[in-house]
């Protein structure tokens, strides 16, 4: 399956949440590289919790940052990685009851990489801008 690759489009100009992006993106390309190669269901689950904790990194660090300049959009933000994280439990869940498969590389792919890129190059980008402002 596909991968996300880190170009122009995806950096936001804050360097300290760029590298976090570009980590949790790695995370997600790890994700589906072990369900791809069969690694077997310990070392994606070893996987999924990772990038659970690290989103959970990000997002508290991410919140930070916003909050340190007033920006008025952290609820909004706080909302966005809530749904994240939920859709990210969900995936875990679904992997432990029905372990490794196409169904959720699929999800992986569907949603969290889809919803990630559209979150920085939109929300992520409007930060900011407001910033850099």
């Amino acid at each position: 399956m596909k991968k996300i690759e880190w170009d122009k489009s995806l950096a936001t100009g804050i360097k300290s949440i760029d590298y976090e992006h570009k980590m949790l993106i790695e995370r997600l390309n790890a994700v589906i590289e072990s369900i791809d190669k069969n690694q077997g269901e310990g070392t994606i689950a070893k996987t999924l919790d990772f990038m659970l904790d690290y989103t959970n990194f990000h997002f508290s660090n991410e919140e930070k940052f916003i909050s340190s300049h007033g920006y008025p959009g952290l609820e909004y933000q706080q909302q966005q990685h809530r749904e994240f994280k939920d859709s990210l439990n969900k995936i875990i869940l679904d992997f432990q009851q029905d372990g490794a498969g196409k169904d959720i590389a699929l999800q992986i792919k569907d949603f969290l990489f889809i919803w990630l890129k559209k979150h920085i190059m939109e929300v992520d980008h409007e930060l900011a801008q407001y910033v850099k402002e």
